[in-house]
């Protein structure tokens, strides 16, 4: 579903400014209230199962607050990282993909 910006926010020859762009801008933000709304479920229905309660609103408040804030600067951050990943590659765009493709993979599994 969020391939496609995948693919375009680790693409270090993208500019910075190009993120704002009105096309990836609004999928980033999409793809934050979705993540977000998926966490805040697993989190309820993992404390449901776990001690027979949802979390309380406060609670709820505050994960949903925080995990908007990490995953909306997390875009921004994994693209600096991108460019830097890059150039540590000396500018090379396969090597740069393949190791991106490897950290993608690895933080699948840790979440």
């Amino acid at each position: 579903m969020f391939t496609s910006l995948y693919l375009q926010t680790t693409n270090p020859k993208l500019l910075f400014r190009d993120l704002f762009s009105k096309n990836i801008f609004t999928n980033i933000i999409l793809s934050v209230f979705f993540h977000t709304a998926v966490y805040v479920v697993f989190f309820n229905l993992a404390s449901y199962i776990f001690f027979g309660k949802s979390l309380t609103n406060i609670c709820n408040f505050r994960l949903t607050v925080s995990l908007l804030l990490i995953m909306f600067f997390g875009f921004f951050a994994r693209f600096a990282h991108v460019k830097e990943i890059y150039h540590a590659y000396g500018n090379n765009m396969e090597k740069t993909r393949e190791h991106l493709d490897k950290l993608y993979i690895g933080w699948i599994f840790l979440s």
